[in-house]
């Protein structure tokens, strides 16, 4: 191994000095970028409106956001738990104390078969409250219904989703059947 001589040391060091220099600088520009696009972001989300991004029946209960297996059909089995997959978005976050911000909704179900006639009509069917330090804007939830006795045949499922942080409402329908025997 050859030694390096004194210009190839003064060289190494003086580029190992702007490495330390610059990487501050280096680190902070992405984050300052991402910063302001971030917060362009929640500028357009606010003038979105509550509504869903998704809407999909699936085969099981999601783990998480993003995370869930899609139904190929809107065909149930009797018996079959009807599972619709939501991810809202343009919903508010209502600001906590210690730097928390809640994502609250409260939903409403109605059922009606195929001549309109209204099967089942709950308001609070269903609750989603998140508590985090970020303002999120990834959330989701699963809407599960056990309709065991149903006859065959067409149906449609009307939710009605209200966000308590914001006071807004959306409602979305989805249109299932099931099978005969």
């Amino acid at each position: 191994m050859i030694a390096p001589n004194e210009e190839q040391k003064m060289r190494i060091a003086l580029a190992f000095l702007t490495v330390l220099a610059l990487s501050p600088a280096a680190h902070s520009a992405p984050i300052d970028a991402l910063t302001k696009a971030e917060t362009k972001t929640y500028e357009a989300w606010g003038k979105l409106g509550l509504t869903e991004r998704l809407v999909t029946f699936v085969t099981a209960p999601s783990t998480g956001y993003g995370i869930y297996q899609e139904k190929q059909s809107s065909i149930f089995k009797p018996g079959e738990k009807v599972i619709t997959y939501v991810e809202p978005i343009g919903f508010g976050w209502k600001e906590l104390p210690h730097d928390m911000y809640e994502l609250n909704f409260v939903s409403d179900l109605k059922i009606k078969a195929a001549n309109g006639e209204v099967m089942l009509d709950q308001k609070a069917f269903s609750t989603n409250v998140l508590q985090s330090h970020n303002a999120n804007m990834e959330f989701s939830m699963d809407f599960t219904l056990t309709l065991t006795g149903a006859p065959a045949g067409k149906y449609t499922l009307t939710y009605t989703i209200h966000d308590m942080s914001s006071g807004q409402t959306s409602t979305f329908d989805q249109e299932f059947t099931i099978a005969a025997n």
